[in-house]
């Protein structure tokens, strides 16, 4: 019985999480389908662990990636930013609004380290009820 929950549990988080990116261009990312899940560091987290952020999704992925996977990466985040009235960006960050879920303002975070010809990559999902980038950038500093 413990078991049938913890499965029925772990899939309903898991169809949640698909859900809060669904429609971007750059959740192929967060799938693995441009650079392998297993080389990627993942951090989802969902309710009270984010609230105090006024947040209810967080979800970040970190690897290192070579050229014509960071080529890819950004044309999937450029093809998500077209339309986004809030863009701020500076020399290896770009945080930017995508369209609400329900109630919900989303945001996507894109840093980029460079690394001789690859590059550190940490894509960062959020969504909740932080009004602005300003806002958000206050909050999570």
């Amino acid at each position: 019985m413990l078991q049938r929950l913890t499965i029925i549990l772990a899939l309903t988080l898991c169809c949640c999480n698909l859900k809060a990116q669904q429609g971007l261009h750059i959740n192929e990312v967060f799938l693995g389908r441009i650079v392998p899940q297993k080389q990627m560091v993942e951090v989802k987290v969902k309710g009270k662990a984010v609230s105090k952020y006024r947040l209810s999704y967080y979800h970040s992925v970190r690897f290192g990636a070579d050229k014509p996977q960071i080529d890819t990466i950004e044309g999937l985040i450029n093809k998500d930013m077209a339309g986004s009235e809030q863009v701020s960006r500076s020399k290896s960050t770009l945080i930017f609004s995508l369209p609400k879920a329900g109630k919900n303002n989303r945001y996507l975070c894109y840093l980029k380290k460079k690394v001789g010809y690859s590059a550190i990559i940490t894509l960062v999902y959020m969504e909740g009820q932080v009004e602005s980038i300003a806002e958000l950038r206050k909050l999570i500093k």
